[in-house]
């Protein structure tokens, strides 16, 4: 099983669902992915802002604020955009399909450790 997988199966296993995930959580996501991108020391440089009106948008909400979908983008030295973390409507999460082994680990470990923050919130509302 690869890297990609075993992130999917963690979110599964960790009993989450596009219900527990409003914009407040892709901006957490967003920043643990910026702090483990830094900490990589690789060829990405940040995590771009998602949009949510405009041409370009790339995060769609149900009417209850949790996402539908949603499209977190990366820049690096020598590109601008490309799939970072991807929330498809079907269900199927993406990620960084562009990237190797290497530059695939910060997000497969900075998305491990969001469903960790989901995870530890939700017990904490329902305790």
């Amino acid at each position: 099983m690869n890297h990609r997988e075993l992130a999917r199966n963690y979110f599964k296993k960790s009993n989450l669902s596009y219900e527990d995930i409003g914009m407040n959580e892709i901006y957490k996501l967003i920043q643990i992915l910026n702090k483990r991108i830094a900490e990589a020391g690789s060829c990405m440089l940040m995590i771009n802002e998602p949009k949510l009106r405009g041409r370009n948008t790339n995060i769609k909400l149900d009417k209850n604020g949790k996402i539908k979908f949603a499209e977190i983008r990366v820049k690096g030295t020598y590109f601008d955009d490309r799939e970072a973390i991807t929330f498809n409507e079907d269900g199927w999460i993406g990620f960084c399909g562009w990237a190797d082994g290497y530059n695939l680990t910060p997000f497969v470990m900075g998305f491990k450790e969001w469903c960790d923050y989901l995870k530890e919130r939700k017990r904490k509302i329902y305790v």
